[in-house]
């Protein structure tokens, strides 16, 4: 039997695939983030090569496997430094043994979320999640990206983005600097605490950690649905980061005046009525040949559909 290989190895886990020829998955694992940038090289290489031999290992086969072909979709892949530094960590690991170098792509996380979500020779996905990334590709197999330079950065559109937005109107509406808020009493109810000193033990304590500051996301729509003005600001300025983000990727690929598809992938786009609804109209107008999907399938099933067209 020829053996696929997938790998969807995001910012906080890796879901690694083994699939037929045909596409049908026999194996699954899944494992701890593989993003260098994020946890290290010694744990992005631990966390893919355990994913991977465990995955290997369902299969129940004494002969040692060569992967017919294989994709390595990774968060963090955003250069030429980067892909040289994803090949070290897949070739100096102990899975280098199960690949064909000659079969194997290693590209960003987002082109696999493409793969996955559009058949269309003309595609551009964005993600709004934790993170925000847009990634484009077009009939002549050009591709370009924007955004997703991480919380420091780039990171407009993103969970993290709008939820430090809000703590700090939330603090500004404290000290008397800015405008008053719902803010102020939604988000001490959501993280369940009392005051502004909680407030900050929470924001300053542990590890720092882009989730737990995207959460409030979740918050500020629940507040914009409540009437609040400085909720609804915030969402608005996002939606706006998100259009120019977006445009950009379409401009490089000369697809503002063709039919192509775009893919809303990340927990932002749950927030309907203030941001993607609004992104949707602003879109509509500005871009004519445009067909809104929704990612049902995993990217991990665009890794494996990417393997295989390569054979």
């Amino acid at each position: 039997m020829n053996y696929i290989l997938g790998v969807d190895g995001g910012g906080s886990k890796t879901v690694v695939q083994i699939a037929d020829a045909t596409g049908k998955v026999i194996a699954e694992t899944i494992s701890g983030s593989s993003n260098y940038k994020s946890i290290g090289m010694e744990n992005a290489i631990k966390n893919l090569t355990d994913g991977i031999l465990r995955a290997i290992n369902k299969l129940n086969i004494s002969n040692r496997i060569i992967f017919k072909s294989s994709c390595f979709g990774l968060s963090g892949n955003d250069s030429f430094e980067d892909r040289n530094i994803y090949h070290k960590i897949i070739f100096d690991s102990k899975i280098k043994d199960y690949l064909d170098p000659a079969n194997i792509i290693i590209c960003n996380d987002t082109r696999i979320g493409l793969a996955a979500g559009s058949n269309s020779k003309n595609s551009v996905i964005i993600i709004c999640g934790t993170g925000s990334n847009c990634f484009g590709i077009n009939e002549k197999g050009r591709e370009a990206k924007a955004n997703g330079w991480d919380y420091i950065l780039g990171d407009e559109g993103s969970g993290y983005e709008i939820g430090i937005k809000a703590l700090r109107a939330f603090m500004r509406e404290y000290d008397g600097r800015g405008k008053k808020t719902l803010l102020s009493k939604t988000i001490l109810e959501d993280l369940n605490i009392t005051d502004v000193l909680q407030l900050t033990k929470w924001a300053y304590s542990d590890t720092f950690s882009k989730d737990k500051i995207s959460y409030i996301a979740r918050t500020v729509c629940r507040t914009a649905e409540m009437g609040d003005k400085m909720s609804i600001k915030i969402l608005e300025e996002e939606v706006k980061e998100v259009v120019t983000t977006i445009t950009a990727v379409v401009n490089k690929l000369a697809l503002a005046d063709k039919e192509f598809d775009l893919i809303f992938v990340g927990n932002v786009f749950k927030c309907e009525k203030y941001f993607r609804n609004v992104l949707v109209e602003r879109l509509k107008k500005k871009f004519k040949g445009i067909n809104f999907m929704s990612l049902t399938s995993r990217p991990v099933k665009g890794a494996i559909k990417l393997a295989i067209e390569i054979l």
